[in-house]
């Protein structure tokens, strides 16, 4: 069974119930695929209040909004149960897990990417460009696209990139932020890369992070030490020049 999450993007903002109704259906073509599991759907909005006179209620209908709002759930079309989550709420997923994000901002997707069991991810965004920066790491389906969505390189330094695959490798992943040895471990990879006057796009290398498993609290630790290691007007100098001699060259020998 592939573990591979399926993410589309519904161009639309907070007034579209259209794009809103649409998610729902992407929802249960997603179920559709992964027949034979027992999943459910989540609904994730940025509270309960946004499951009551709004565009989404509009698009569930009064009495379904309730249901939802009170803590109950619904049977969609293909029998798939629905329920809803809310920034506060969502901590866990105890089955796997079809998301339908409304009203999302990167927050919302950043919470939804670092939660397990997840299997398939539909977000609507609040505004037209509010998700921009999770489209331009993940690549998704994007509705209405004349053609399939090319998956955007984030790096363009080959070298950069396997300065982090390699500090990918050695650090812990399993937490939410940087402890001190990896964020240790971390500073020394920028400044040796800045050292060697590498460098790369700070948003980028947090979008690399993310995509390559870092929790997206330790991905923002990673690019605020990138945007101060290096904007750093002079190169720094290395505590162990030949260790950081030896780890650039191997850098390199991996490309």
């Amino acid at each position: 069974m592939s573990t591979e999450i399926i993410r589309i993007l519904v161009p639309g903002d907070d007034q579209d119930t259209n794009a809103i109704s649409m998610a729902f259906s992407y929802a249960e073509q997603i179920y559709e695929l992964k027949k034979g599991e027992d999943c459910e759907v989540i609904l994730f909005a940025p509270g309960k209040d946004s499951l009551k006179f709004t565009t989404l209620s509009s698009a569930l209908g009064e009495k379904n909004a309730k249901t939802l709002h009170d803590g109950g759930s619904l049977a969609l079309p293909s029998g798939i149960r629905m329920r809803a989550e809310t920034i506060r709420t969502l901590k866990w997923l105890n089955k796997p897990s079809i998301v339908i994000s409304v009203y999302s901002d990167q927050k919302m997707l950043d919470q939804i990417d670092s939660t397990k069991n997840v299997i398939g991810i539909i977000a609507v965004p609040y505004a037209p460009d509010a998700l921009e920066s999770w489209q331009q790491t993940w690549s998704p389906i994007v509705h209405g696209a004349a053609t399939e969505q090319p998956t955007k390189k984030l790096l363009n330094d080959p070298l950069f990139e396997q300065a982090l695959v390699s500090l990918t490798a050695s650090i812990n992943l399993s937490h939410t932020v940087l402890h001190p040895r990896d964020k240790e471990h971390t500073e020394q990879t920028l400044r040796i890369l800045r050292a060697n006057d590498h460098k790369e796009e700070t948003e980028n290398i947090r979008s690399w992070a993310i995509k390559h498993g870092w929790h997206p609290k330790a991905a923002d630790e990673l690019e605020k030490l990138a945007q101060r290691i290096l904007s750093m007007a002079s190169k720094p100098k290395m505590s162990d020049p030949a260790l950081a001699q030896r780890r650039y060259d191997y850098w390199r020998s991996k490309i």
